[in-house]
């Protein structure tokens, strides 16, 4: 069979309301064969279920309905003009709701050529709701299992692969709405369908996973959420990612011609090891190896992804359970000037007082930040105090507002607080849950929607699985050096010499860390140990919490994953950074020794590249 040219995918979104004019922009000049898009987070997600209490005809995220809409339906136009397919996940909990409401709009636009469907199956709440004597293991915590609270599940859904994808392209579909699908299996699907791979070609399946990861989060390779920022002079209104997939699973990561933002080796870098949980990313229809990846600058803003290697997925999927976690709220107060701690004490002690912490699941008073020393404005003076509580009962949110509202009068001198108290109010939250479930009870099916209205199809279940998941490998460097050998050092922030990207899955943070010299590599391997990476994080480790950690070589780069300090998950989660994605430029704040031979390298290397100074980067309004 002769090989087909590589498939153009853009990808337009990788949150709620990103990528507006995206569907539109990368329509119109990004020459894309398919667009995707990622719209979910697990936090998302438990909205999504307390949204469905009420109302049950939505739970879907309405975000795709505006970007097909954008230029007055320019975009919807512009994609069935050009015969582009769309794939992606904003059905959510709904699938079937968003693909009949874009039905309705295609219609209402006399757009009468694209075949909308939508994948079921993922949806699992009655299996596990019914599932009496069931109970559910969790993903990453051995002996933690879920069971016996199904009066409070509200939603389960399982992460699916790419099977119920390839079946509606083949069917015809021209839109393809999936509810809780893993973030890269739009594009695996696609990719898989261009090419007709087998589902045992796991090299290329694999290649084409993380294809689908460097772009899932739309302008995050293309400058967004990038250390290096101020070598990229126009960051407003960038190009979004384009992965280019050829035959053999192996991928260029691009973006339009003519845009702004950067698509450079640590940009994609950056992407790459964002929210991954060790040397071997598992997805349902396959495992991919991604310890040994390279990449490499072809041309400019052109990046060649290789090395990424396939194996039989694993007999289990993820699957998402959230439940009623009871009722939360949270006010935060400020001071300002001298003697911050004497005031932050003074407050805990006379809120505290007033409350029995054994009426809180959840009860945290914490400062963020840091008062300067003879502070030019008020804001440089002033520290934030976040009160933050969970209760099971209305009736414990309403003692913790009166215990900060009777102490406002006789607190510390300058005690004001924020003015929005509708945030002390109870409102529901939704605990999360990642489990494991078998991937044979998880049954897909394809459905058409409007003038196209078929029988579901049926997709055929995976055959060939590896064995049950043991877990990721993780290891200290094996051929440490001696750190003298360096020469003299200085003491300077981590992040004058390393760059880094830190994201969450669940409850745990991930960080990689990189140096952009080969000769800094043996350095940062023998520096940046599990001991070392528990001293930078300082006060926020707790022995209760583990880390893993790996080498990426030809990325010289060291990843680790810290489990549990996140807590459950961003849904329920009291830290105010629940996505951990400032959690790197906190290790990267630490000051440490650095050596000064490697320092002047890469500082000259910024200066060569044009490293922007602080201030002088205004664009143009929107």
């Amino acid at each position: 069979m002769e090989q087909r040219r590589p498939i153009r995918i853009g990808n337009a979104s990788g949150a709620i309301g990103d990528g507006l004019d995206q569907v539109y922009r990368l329509a119109r000049d990004g020459d894309v064969d398919a667009i995707t898009a990622d719209y979910l987070a697990e936090f998302n997600l438990a909205w999504k279920a307390i949204e469905m209490i009420d109302r049950p005809d939505l739970g879907y995220e309405p975000h795709f309905l505006s970007q097909l809409a954008w230029n007055n339906g320019e975009a919807a136009r512009i994609v069935a003009q050009k015969k582009i397919k769309i794939v992606h996940d904003g059905g959510a909990l709904n699938p079937r709701g968003l693909a009949e409401k874009v039905q309705a709009y295609l219609q209402s636009q006399n757009i009468l050529s694209l075949k909308v469907a939508w994948i079921s199956g993922d949806d699992l709440t009655e299996n596990v709701r019914n599932a009496k004597n069931e109970s559910y293991q969790h993903l990453d915590i051995k002996g933690s299992s879920m069971g016996g609270d199904n009066d409070k599940i509200l939603a389960a859904n399982a992460y699916t692969g790419q099977r119920g994808i390839i079946a509606a392209l083949k069917a015809g579909a021209d839109i393809v709405i999936c509810g809780r699908c893993c973030d890269a299996s739009p594009v695996m699907g696609l990719a898989s369908w261009w090419h007709d791979w087998k589902t045992n070609e796991y090299d290329k399946i694999a290649g084409s996973l993380m294809a689908g990861h460097i772009i899932e989060c739309g302008a995050y390779a293309t400058g967004g959420n990038y250390c290096g920022a101020r070598e990229i002079p126009k960051q407003y209104r960038v190009g979004y990612p384009i992965a280019e997939i050829d035959s053999d699973g192996q991928s260029v990561i691009t973006k339009p011609g003519n845009t702004n933002g950067a698509v450079t080796v640590d940009t994609v870098k950056a992407q790459f090891l964002y929210e991954i949980q060790g040397s071997q990313y598992l997805n349902p229809d396959v495992i991919a190896r991604i310890d040994l990846a390279k990449l490499e600058e072809i041309s400019p803003d052109r990046i060649r992804m290789t090395g990424i290697t396939g194996s039989p997925p694993p007999p289990t999927a993820k699957l998402a359970i959230f439940t009623r976690g009871g009722y939360q709220a949270e006010l935060s107060a400020f001071c300002a000037g001298l003697e911050i701690d004497a005031k932050v004490n003074m407050m805990k002690t006379q809120v505290l007082r007033e409350l029995n912490p054994a009426d809180y699941t959840t009860l945290d008073i914490t400062a963020y930040g840091t008062a300067a020393k003879d502070p030019k404005s008020q804001a440089e003076a002033t520290v934030q105090i976040r009160h933050f509580v969970q209760a099971d009962t209305k009736e414990a949110i309403e003692k913790f507002k009166h215990a900060i509202f009777y102490n406002g009068m006789q607190g510390y001198c300058g005690l004001h607080l924020a003015m929005d108290w509708r945030t002390v109010e109870p409102k529901l939250f939704v605990k999360y849950f990642p489990a494991l479930i078998n991937q044979s009870l998880i049954s897909l099916s394809v459905n058409f929607v409007g003038n196209n209205i078929v029988e579901a199809i049926y997709v055929p279940p995976l055959k060939e699985f590896g064995g049950i998941f043991q877990g990721q490998e993780s290891y200290e460097t094996k051929k440490p050096s001696d750190l003298s050998i360096f020469g003299p050092s200085v003491k300077r922030p981590l992040g004058d010499l390393v760059f880094g990207r830190s994201g969450d899955k669940g409850g745990n943070a991930n960080i990689g860390l990189w140096v952009r010299d080969a000769e800094a590599y043996p350095w940062l391997q023998t520096f940046l140990t599990i001991p070392r990476l528990i001293t930078l994080l300082g006060n926020d480790w707790s022995p209760n919490y583990r880390v893993e950690r790996f080498e990426a070589p030809n990325l010289w780069a060291v990843h680790f994953v810290v489990y549990g300090i996140l807590q459950e998950g961003v849904s329920s989660s009291s830290v105010i950074d629940g996505f951990a994605k400032s959690f790197g430029e906190f290790v990267r704040a630490r000051i440490v020794d650095l050596p000064t031979e490697l320092l002047r390298v890469e500082q000259k290397r910024r200066s060569d590249r044009g490293w922007i100074e602080e201030g002088t980067r205004v664009g143009p309004r929107l």
